[in-house]
């Protein structure tokens, strides 16, 4: 017979934050869990001769942590706003039509507290893609900007927006979710990643090679780089970016002795594992401060997080032609 403490720890009015994400959020979760493990073999040797998939992948992540991690900032460089002033938000869920994000002095507080500058992941995913497409900080932005108006990926950008104006506290879900993922799952595609070899040519620069490694199999001609060009997300002609510089990155590819994976890395003694416990003890202790209804605007939106990058998965699919390769190589 479970003790009172056991059950008291498994009934929801003792549960922290991150026990009631996880707990809601278990069977989503593991969907999207398996759709990327199963496309991460296809992105790899032998099965891909460059990191064209895993660029790809990056280019639709990226947009995802930047806007999160911009919302975040730019309430905690802004003034708490009046208990007073503060707007309710629409029944539909869209955001005041005032449209700048403010908090509470209470939500203020509590999004200052658990924000830990060291789990930002923009400027990390930024540095390695300029590692492995060779492009300049110019033709990445404009390479974001447009895989940011891909339909899903959009929808997704403007649904964060709209959810933080009206309800800031829904970024500890955005945190929770984007950044916890990377010590469970994401240390599982970075040893996978770091099992290839960091001066093989899989790691680029795809700059100068972005059209062939995006022309259908056995084409090449104009007619494929157009098509290659029209996707959404897709890489641009060759003409366009990195050959100018294309020698150099080459010589760079060749020197380097560590893979590009900053997005997996952390600035600390733990690599990471110390900012890990140091965040879920700051949420935990942000459980306490939170009002039940705002609890459970975080836990759905996780719930919402978890069903949208599903929804990513599905147009990176289309993009990179993953879902086909998955579903040629289950048959026998």
């Amino acid at each position: 017979m479970p003790s009172k403490t056991e059950d008291a720890a498994a009934s929801p009015d003792y549960r922290t934050l991150g026990e009631s994400i996880n707990i809601a959020t278990r069977p989503v979760h593991t969907s999207l869990n398996k759709l990327i493990i199963l496309r991460l073999r296809l992105a790899l040797p032998p099965q891909a001769d460059d990191a064209s998939n895993y660029v790809q992948g990056l280019l639709h992540i990226t947009p995802i942590y930047t806007t999160f991690e911009s919302l975040w900032r730019e309430i905690l460089e802004s003034s708490p706003a009046p208990v007073h002033s503060q707007l309710s938000a629409p029944k539909d869920g869209s955001a005041p039509s005032t449209g700048a994000a403010t908090a509470s002095p209470r939500i203020h507080d509590l999004l200052f507290s658990t924000h830990i500058p060291t789990l930002s992941r923009s400027d990390a995913l930024r540095a390695d893609l300029v590692s492995l497409t060779g492009w300049t900080e110019a033709e990445l932005a404009a390479q974001l900007a447009e895989v940011s108006a891909s339909p899903v990926l959009q929808a997704f950008l403007s649904h964060t927006r709209r959810s933080v104006s009206a309800k800031p506290h829904v970024l500890l879900a955005y945190a929770w979710v984007l950044y916890m993922a990377l010590f469970a799952g994401g240390r599982f595609i970075r040893a996978s990643l770091e099992r290839v070899d960091p001066r093989s040519a899989f790691w680029g620069p795809l700059g100068a090679s972005a059209s062939s490694s995006f022309s259908e199999p056995g084409g090449g001609d104009d007619d494929d780089d157009d098509v290659t060009e029209r996707m959404p997300g897709g890489f641009p002609s060759s003409a366009s970016v990195g050959e100018r510089d294309g020698m150099d990155k080459v010589k760079e590819r060749v020197e380097r002795t560590q893979h590009p994976l900053s997005f997996f890395r952390f600035a600390s003694p733990s690599d990471g594992q110390d900012l890990r416990q140091t965040f879920k003890a700051r949420v935990a202790d942000a459980t306490w401060n939170l009002a039940a209804e705002e609890i459970d605007d975080v836990v759905a939106e996780a719930r919402q997080i978890f069903e949208r990058m599903i929804g990513v998965v599905g147009e990176l699919d289309e993009v990179c032609g993953t879902e086909f390769e998955e579903a040629k190589a289950a048959v026998p």
